[in-house]
């Protein structure tokens, strides 16, 4: 296989946020952070963005990562194709890593659709209801 396909995907990541950086250089951008999670959050922080389509995906890293899994948030353009950079890609592709269990939620806003990624087990229905009422555009925290 050719090297521009091993790592065409790194190279979009890439120049994402270069265009994310040269931006946001001079400010601290919103990102959607839920107001409520079923588990303590040790930190939210920016993972992926493009400024041009208003993709923007964050990390939200639990206190206890033994206990509790680490997930992924994402809002994207309806249109686009599914976010699947790095381990959130195993929800798409789970025969790349099978001892790699993710689980992808997915919900529409208008233009937007929105995928929280979370390794193992999805949130039940009505924790769902709640972090998608709560999401709130704040800067990146950590505890």
């Amino acid at each position: 296989m050719p090297q521009s396909d091993v790592d065409g995907p790194d190279r979009s990541a890439g120049e994402r946020f270069r265009r994310w950086s040269e931006r946001h250089a001079a400010d601290e951008p919103l990102l959607p952070v839920p107001g409520w999670w079923p588990w303590p959050l040790q930190e939210v922080s920016h993972r992926d963005g493009d400024p041009d389509t208003g993709m923007v995906a964050v990390d939200l890293l639990p206190q206890h990562d033994r206990v509790n899994p680490e997930a992924v948030l994402v809002r994207q353009p309806r249109e686009e194709a599914p976010f699947d950079y790095g381990w959130p890609g195993a929800a798409w592709h789970p025969e790349d890593d099978p001892e790699l269990v993710v689980r992808a939620q997915q919900w529409d806003d208008g233009p937007w659709r929105w995928t929280l990624f979370v390794r193992g087990a999805p949130l039940p229905a009505e924790a769902l209801r709640r972090v998608q009422d709560t999401i709130e555009w704040r800067p990146a925290w950590v505890l």
